[in-house]
């Protein structure tokens, strides 16, 4: 797109890669072909989603959620407890993720929005297909719809954001459409996109928040209202579906205040604010305070409560070091199941190196925001995100480690490169595969399996 930037702007030049350097004579690529390529780069990253259908998991994660849906349909409330004279909610007793309120009525942990949507779609599944909760076969087909449309196809709308912000920074269409078909055989987003759960349409978002915010942000993209009211619009949606992983749109929306003041803080504000406004009416009105059930801790204290005696993996006592390694290099290690994304190590000193492509602050940015992101992890939690494949809460990060990769795979050249990435990608492909077979599971990794043994 052609911009009228001065000379101190931050736009790259017509060509220029994203470490700065321009495509050799001669291996340019037309406009059509380059759209050839990306297309099918697009319909193969889709494939895993469509093509392979391993079985629904109704499993912590599903019930946790449906818990509150059965509540909010078949009782018209948040909390999941009944009168003991009642029968009981039949997901609440098959859950440990859940708080007590001020009133002594249990709710579930999960934020509120994507339980909201699962409700609005059983209630007219209820209604118009007469299907219920309580009935196994109907069961399965209630979360067939649920996992299509609020987890496949945001994560569809999140790979073709993540293809358009490559196609911004990529010129060789060839090598963007091998960094996209990366993010869907060689990562474990795929493999959550199969099951319900937060993270997936979370990954999404945060695609589509890195293709506006940095296209502004780098001049690419002209800073029209819309476009930061659509950067405000996914960062709140990342906000309440996986409130960790707001560090990286929120650091990139500094980066834009810096830029664009006024417009930043108009649009992307109110972009973000019907969001933003349901989530925290509906989180004061369920538990009397706005702030995440995480953060208050008495609410995991009531009379029987899970989390007064872990086990299992929720009940591990590892030092902190061990942890870091574990979930970064170890048994769950998201660089040992994935090591493709490895590059963004020598991809991010490449960005931040070159002074002329305009990315040094924002690699400064996801760099501070994924340091401030693992002390979280490790001063917060122990337990590797639960039973489930690989280190959980990193899968939200993926889209941005990828990113960062770019400026070290637009340069490869040598054989011996090309060499060691295609056994990265082997090693992290069968990840992904196993992954998908099973994403819920306790040291069910081959890291587990055959090099660190279990971890309880």
């Amino acid at each position: 797109m052609k911009n009228n930037a001065s000379a101190g702007d931050i736009s790259l030049n017509r060509g220029q890669r994203c470490d700065g350097s321009v495509p050799e004579p001669g291996n340019e690529v037309s406009p059509v072909r380059g759209l050839l390529w990306l297309g099918a780069a697009f319909c193969l990253a889709m494939a895993p989603v469509l093509v392979v259908s391993p079985g629904i998991v109704v499993g912590e994660t599903a019930n946790s959620r449906l818990a509150t849906v059965y509540a909010l349909v078949h009782d018209g409330t948040w909390y999941i407890d009944r009168p003991t004279e009642a029968s009981p909610n039949p997901f609440e007793v098959l859950t440990v993720d859940k708080v007590q309120a001020a009133n002594g009525r249990i709710l579930s942990s999960k934020p509120p929005i994507l339980p909201l949507m699962m409700a609005a779609e059983y209630a007219a599944l209820n209604t118009f297909k007469g299907w219920q909760l309580t009935d196994r076969d109907d069961l399965r087909r209630i979360l067939r719809v649920m996992i299509v449309t609020l987890i496949q196809i945001p994560y569809a709308i999140g790979v073709l954001f993540f293809l358009l912000l490559l196609r911004l920074f990529m010129p060789d269409h060839k090598r963007a459409a091998l960094v996209l078909l990366l993010l869907a055989f060689a990562s474990p987003i795929p493999g959550y996109a199969c099951q319900i759960n937060n993270h997936t349409p979370s990954a999404a978002a945060l695609c589509g928040a890195l293709y506006f915010g940095l296209g502004l942000y780098s001049n690419k993209l002209k800073p029209a209202p819309w476009r930061f009211a659509a950067f405000g619009l996914l960062s709140a949606f990342i906000f309440v579906t996986d409130i960790p992983m707001t560090i990286f749109p929120a650091t990139l929306g500094l980066l834009l205040i810096v830029k664009y003041p006024r417009r930043s803080l108009l649009w992307a504000t109110l972009g973000a604010a019907p969001l933003l406004l349901l989530h925290f009416s509906l989180m004061w009105s369920i538990t009397g305070s706005p702030l995440p059930v995480q953060t208050r801790e008495a609410m995991y204290n009531f009379r029987n409560s899970y989390w007064r005696n872990p086990i299992g993996v929720d009940g591990l006592n590892e030092s902190r070091w061990l942890y870091l390694f574990h979930m970064n290099f170890g048994r769950f290690g998201t660089f040992l199941l994935f090591p493709p994304l490895l590059f963004a190590v020598p991809g991010f000193v490449r960005m931040l190196a070159n002074k002329e492509n305009g990315l040094r602050m924002f690699a400064v940015a996801m760099g501070t925001a994924w340091t401030f992101l693992t002390l979280y992890y490790v001063f917060a939690t122990n337990n590797y995100g639960g039973a489930a494949y690989g280190f959980r809460w990193h899968i939200g990060a993926v889209p941005v480690l990828l990113f960062l990769s770019v400026p070290q795979l637009a340069v490869m050249r040598k054989k011996y490169q090309w060499a060691l990435f295609t056994v990265l990608f082997l090693v992290s492909a069968w990840s992904a595969w196993e992954c998908m077979q099973a994403p819920w599971g306790a040291s069910h990794e081959w890291t587990c399996r055959w090099i660190f043994g279990p971890v309880f």
